[in-house]
């Protein structure tokens, strides 16, 4: 009897894939027959007799009613409808997209929603706000701590012996705040922490007022961590020398308050008031800030000074965003090497220039 089933199976044309499938339905055919009671059905659903063609679809098991994590049998309507709404929704929710996916260099641009408890947050803000309140597991580094009395970043030994006090490694992934960025203090950390060669450093996209504003947890006890030892490996492109601003042929911009770049200036500098790349004490967007820059190139390098490194952090972090390559530097240190730039002589417009003062302005619509 097997054996004229089989024959009669053999005669059937199918394709490659019905071929396939009437296969094992007839290997589960002849199991079936064997079983006592049993009795003999068609090799493939949708015929009255031996193998159907054209008509099967192998794939169809897939699309069957059975739900991921409800056992077979087992729920009701409602829950195996309640789970099949919960896999499509995870299924077809998008990543989400944060604002620093839309910069050029987005990637030092930590977004609030984005903080872990793996990220060492360092409070670079100054004051007694910290003890006020503060991002929860934030440890506090006043930004104060990593400038001399000039304002100039300290060397790269007494920063390494600050931050390893602190319990801060060069390996830790960083995250740095402080009380908006129009104050410079998290882009100053940002940047010293560049030049020890911090290889996971980012800049909140955020204030403190930001990440209450988001619901996001706080704290007010002071969080300490183990001291370790930072092993610093300087990188000499992110400070700029004098020798570099004279002789590079960078292009320069003069961050300080227009009185003082009036007053005296790096010959060939522009001027530009940080607060042009801010809004509401955040960086702007990236069209925004194209157009503050537009007067610059990206093929050439970019050296942003001010009178200590706070307001040049600012702005070169807000070049760095668009993937221009920044060095900064200060004016106290132009001065030292020529002093007569503080006096009138030195002051020199920038060709093509149309203001009325003579002065080329960043972010103007002049």
């Amino acid at each position: 009897m097997t054996k004229n089933i089989l024959q009669k199976l053999s005669i059937v044309s199918c394709n490659p894939v019905q071929r396939c499938a009437c296969t094992l339905g007839t290997f589960i055919l002849l199991i079936a027959m064997m079983a006592p009671g049993v009795s003999a059905a068609p090799c493939c659903p949708g015929g009255s007799g031996g193998c159907a063609v054209g008509n099967w679809d192998p794939s169809a098991f897939l699309n069957s009613d059975e739900v991921p994590g409800v056992p077979d049998g087992q729920g009701d309507a409602n829950t195996v409808s309640a789970a099949s709404a919960s896999v499509e929704s995870a299924q077809s929710t998008p990543e989400p997209v944060y604002r620093s996916d839309l910069f050029t260099n987005g990637q030092i641009l930590k977004p609030l929603e984005s903080v872990s408890s793996s990220d060492v947050v360092i409070d670079a803000s100054n004051g007694n706000g910290y003890s006020q309140s503060h991002i929860k597991g934030a440890i506090h580094i006043p930004s104060s701590s990593f400038v001399d009395d000039k304002g100039s970043l300290k060397s790269a030994q007494e920063l390494a012996s600050i931050l390893g006090e602190a319990g801060v490694s060069r390996d830790d992934p960083i995250v740095v705040y402080g009380d908006d960025l129009s104050s410079g203090d998290a882009t100053l950390v940002y940047w010293a922490l560049k030049y020890l060669g911090q290889s996971n450093v980012k800049v909140l996209d955020g204030s403190l007022e930001d990440w209450n504003a988001a619901n996001l947890p706080v704290e007010s006890l002071e969080n300490t961590r183990p001291a370790v030892t930072y092993d610093p490996s300087p990188k000499s492109d992110i400070l700029a020398s004098y020798d570099y601003v004279k002789d590079s042929g960078a292009q320069i911009i003069d961050a300080r308050p227009f009185a003082d770049f009036g007053k005296g200036r790096i010959p060939g500098a522009f001027s530009l008031d940080p607060a042009k790349v801010l809004v509401n004490g955040k960086i702007k967007d990236e069209s925004e800030l194209a157009g503050v820059f537009s007067s610059l190139s990206k093929d050439k390098p970019v050296v942003v000074y001010s009178g200590d490194h706070k307001q040049a952090s600012v702005v070169g972090y807000a070049l760095q965003l668009l993937g221009y390559n920044i060095e900064i530097y200060t004016w106290p240190d132009w001065a030292a090497h020529e002093p007569a730039s503080e006096g009138s002589s030195s002051k020199a417009a920038v060709t093509g220039d149309k203001s009325p003062s003579g002065y080329k302005k960043l972010g103007s619509q002049s």
